[in-house]
């Protein structure tokens, strides 16, 4: 079950991929983070509900939201922000195939801080999926050397967003463990992880005197491919989650990273125009897909 959701979370996020770039195209100065985050807490929190209601009324304890709200620090806001920033510079497929090296620090967190411990053939699934990852961002570093000044500029700071956007949302996937350990609803999690992110946002861009004009944006210039992405991303979230609740958070972590394979069939079939997709991007998702497999079989 918990790979399921796993699987599903992987396919969460590649499908709010192609939303948010399709949503870039009518919004241009809108990366769509605000709107895909307040989407995420209305979801969430009205799942969170019905799911206290009617399955479980675990305690909610200070140590548990607590744990969960870091979680949210790191993953939808630090994450998602610096990730929806590197799909301008480098495009969704690209930027998700580097954030996906976010379960090399799931695992480093897990076994270092979580005393996990992951099998000899999981191990080398896993080991396929960081392959894979690598291979990606060689080519894509090498690739810079044969671009102009300015474009080269522009590749780097997608590349060194996307690698960032990797490092917390890693270290944040990993915090959800100990946080369903104290507080075992995985509903409630991802509600307080996606509110801890919404509130930072608007704490932010009041501090910057935009909040009015933003919020004002959202209503006016409603975005429906926002929406979508709200909804797909509040998906992934809650089956991370869940997942988690299953088996290791280093598998779970390890088998959403098929996310940039399925973004770039996603982008082949919808950004026809906006997205070219080189062989040796096809080639390491390929590897990723593999280890992602092994995984599954032996887990």
């Amino acid at each position: 079950m918990g790979i399921l959701f796993a699987l599903l979370t992987a396919f969460g996020f590649a499908i709010s991929n192609i939303f948010v770039r399709k949503g870039m195209e009518k919004s241009k100065g809108d990366n769509g983070f605000l709107i895909t985050v307040i989407i995420n807490v209305l979801i969430l929190g009205i799942a969170a509900l019905i799911y206290r209601l009617v399955v479980t009324n675990v305690p909610i304890t200070m140590y548990g939201f607590l744990l969960f709200a870091i979680s949210g620090v790191f993953t939808t806001f630090l994450g998602r922000m610096t990730l929806f920033m590197s799909y301008r510079e480098i495009g969704p497929s690209r930027g998700a195939a580097i954030k996906n090296s976010a379960p090399l620090f799931t695992v480093l967190f897990a076994v270092l801080f979580l005393n996990e411990w992951i099998g000899l053939l999981p191990s080398i699934g896993t080991f396929f999926v960081l392959a894979g990852l690598g291979i990606q961002g060689f080519f894509l570093i090498r690739q810079t050397t044969t671009t102009t000044a300015n474009d080269q500029s522009n590749l780097k700071k997608g590349y060194f967003l996307a690698l960032f956007s990797a490092m917390v949302f890693g270290t944040g996937q990993a915090i959800r463990k100990p946080g369903l350990e104290e507080l075992p609803d995985p509903f409630f999690g991802a509600f307080a992880g996606a509110l801890t992110a919404l509130i930072l946002v608007l704490l932010s861009d009041w501090s910057k005197g935009v909040l009015k004009t933003n919020l004002r944006n959202q209503i006016t210039s409603f975005n429906l491919f926002y929406l979508w992405s709200g909804l797909f991303t509040s998906i992934a979230m809650l089956s991370f989650f869940i997942g988690v609740t299953y088996i290791q958070v280093s598998y779970v972590a390890a088998i959403a990273a098929m996310e940039p394979l399925l973004t770039i069939l996603l982008s082949k079939l919808f950004l026809r125009k906006q997205e070219t997709i080189a062989r040796y991007t096809i080639f390491s998702s390929l590897i990723v897909f593999t280890g992602v497999i092994i995984i599954i079989l032996f887990t």
